[in-house]
This record gives structure tokens, C-alpha cells and sequence, in this order.
């Protein structure tokens, strides 16, 4: 296509984009959203509810990615023990 001779049929009117901003950032809703934002996406005292089994089974995972942590924490001192022979 030869783009010299487009000439599209809706031309762009910057003065009326400007006026459509305006208005939707004067809009009353707009209020809400940035007191929406400054909050922080909404109230945050409200507890989502978790069924039982979740529950326990977030506390199972936690138990044991605490297990796991202590025994990672804990491997500088088993090395000793494991590499006692070998003389650095």
C-alpha cells in the first residue's frame, strides 16, 4: 500500500483526547481509586478464611521447612565430624 496516499477517514483530534482525560481525571469516582491505591489495594484487617486441613497442612510445611533450615544451619558443625580424617 502506498502510505503518501492514505489519508484516514477518522483523524485524530488532540484537543478532544485532552478534554476526555480531564473530565474521566475530574470524575468522582477516581476519588475511590486513588484513595484505593494509597491504601494499598483495599482493607487489610480482614482475614481470608482457610479451611482446617489448610491450616494444618501450612503448619505441617512449616515444620518441616524449619527442619530443614536448622539441619542446612547446622551442617558446618557435622562437617567437622565427617571430615575429621582429612588433615587441610
Amino acid at each position: 500500500m502506498d502510505w503518501v496516499l492514505h489519508q484516514p477517514e477518522l483523524r485524530f483530534d488532540i484537543r478532544a483526547e485532552r478534554a476526555e482525560y480531564e473530565r474521566l481525571f475530574r470524575h468522582s469516582a477516581r476519588v475511590l481509586q486513588d484513595r484505593l491505591a494509597r491504601l494499598g489495594g483495599g482493607d487489610r484487617t480482614k482475614e481470608i478464611p482457610i479451611a482446617d486441613w489448610e491450616k494444618l497442612y501450612q503448619k505441617e510445611i512449616q515444620a518441616r521447612r524449619l527442619l530443614y533450615q536448622a539441619r542446612v544451619l547446622s551442617w558446618g558443625r557435622e562437617k567437622r565430624y565427617y571430615f575429621a580424617h582429612k588433615q587441610s
